[in-house]
């Protein structure tokens, strides 16, 4: 035996270097399968995966002594490869079936037959095979908060009030893994796949309850109307499910103007913007009206506001007449301080969770003077006049007959 001979087999009892696969393994990702091989290692029959192995030397196979790699599966052989010439760098490959794939986590090695006949076991190389399609769960369709559904309506109104968003609940589908990707579509149509958006799992959120979030701008941008949302998993290995039910909402996204024009008073004659009123109209108070194109959200505050605040004669409520009325009482004891002169009369609208109110375009109400009032009267008066040396007991005693408009916290004035 030649001296090339001998030393090959001194050295068949080393490993040779593991096998690679064309396509390569999937870079990792924390809590993903080890070496997990994309679907196109199995997906197309006319190119199937080509499991590569290292040349090595001295390499002599001839048509009495070939050479024969052949490569294993955990235990089972998957393929093999003779040749009786040298072969070329790029033809150290065996192609694989994609039957011959068995789907989970496995060591891949291969044994190569030296023309001598001598075997070498290589290092072993772990894959993962994942060939099993996300299966969703049976409704499943988006699940979204029910103050959308129904009428499935999603408005400005709503997105102002839910941080400028829309979250809907992804039921559960089967085996969730990090590196998952869950592919939104937000459509004009049925089976109208307009991507919205893609949420991938990672090591923290894939055993959570998932929860897909259509920002405002995304709706706004694609205007209103009805609007068909689904979505589509696809895992690491590209494997993909079906298309999920589609959920049909109605959008009126885009905001409406704040359209708050001034309000009314019942009682007073005059325009939209100003009027007068006269006292004996007033003497049971007065009713100011909202009117109906004022733009008023459901949940938010309003607040009526009769004359300016601070100064005496002032009243300010958010208590309609009736619930869900845009009538607001003001009393009649709010009144008098504003006979013969003008007011201001508005209201103010806020937005839940926002401080700063909108404010109505301001109606102007002149109230009248009464045509006559009571005199003040004195028992020690004469002739006009209040002599102080009449009042021998010290004191004098005036007195005022009741009028229509009177009310506690008056003042009375005298020449």
């Amino acid at each position: 035996m030649s001296s090339e001979k001998k030393s090959t087999l001194e050295r068949s009892d080393l490993l040779m270097p593991a096998p690679w696969t064309d396509p390569a393994p999937l870079d990792p990702i924390v809590g993903g399968e080890i070496n997990l091989l994309p679907r196109s290692a199995w997906s197309d029959p006319s190119n199937p995966l080509k499991v590569k192995f290292a040349p090595w030397l001295p390499s002599n196979p001839t048509i009495d002594d070939p050479e024969t790699i052949s490569i294993f599966l955990g235990t089972i052989e998957i393929g093999n490869k003779q040749w009786t010439d040298p072969i070329d760098a790029n033809d150290h490959f065996v192609p694989i079936s994609a039957d011959k794939l068995v789907p989970g986590e496995s060591l891949l090695t291969y044994v190569m037959t030296n023309w001598l006949g001598t075997p070498q076991q290589s290092e072993p190389f772990t894959i993962t095979i994942d060939k099993l399609e996300p299966q969703l769960n049976p409704s499943s369709t988006l699940i979204f908060p029910s103050a959308i559904l129904p009428p499935n309506k999603v408005t400005d109104l709503y997105l102002k009030q839910n941080n400028d968003e829309v979250t809907a609940d992804i039921p559960g589908y089967t085996a969730p893994r990090p590196g998952d990707r869950i592919t939104w579509y937000w459509g004009k149509a049925p089976g109208d796949l307009m991507q919205g958006g893609v949420i991938v799992l990672d090591d923290k959120n894939y055993a959570a309850p998932l929860v897909l979030t259509v920002p405002g701008q995304l709706i706004r941008d694609r205007d209103d109307g009805e609007r068909y949302v689904s979505y589509r998993v696809q895992d690491r290995a590209g494997n993909q499910s079906s298309y999920s039910g589609y959920v049909k909402l109605d959008v009126a996204a885009k905001p409406i103007p704040r359209v708050l024009p001034p309000p009314k008073v019942k009682e007073a004659s005059g325009n939209s913007s100003s009027g007068s009123l006269k006292p004996l109209d007033a003497i049971n108070g007065v009713t100011v009206t909202i009117p109906p194109e004022a733009v008023i959200h459901q949940g938010e505050k309003v607040f009526v506001q009769w004359a300016e605040p601070g100064f005496v004669g002032e009243h300010r409520t958010g208590t309609p007449i009736t619930p869900g009325s845009r009538d607001y009482f003001i009393p009649k004891d709010k009144m008098a301080p504003h006979m013969g002169k003008a007011i201001t009369v508005y209201y103010e609208v806020f937005e839940p969770g926002i401080d700063k109110p909108h404010l109505s375009n301001r109606y102007s109400l002149r109230v009248g003077d009464l045509d006559s009032t009571p005199v003040v009267q004195c028992d020690k008066v004469s002739s006009g006049n209040l002599s102080l040396a009449s009042l021998t007991t010290g004191f004098a005693e005036f007195t005022l007959e009741s009028w229509t408009f009177m009310a506690t916290e008056q003042f009375i004035k005298t020449p």
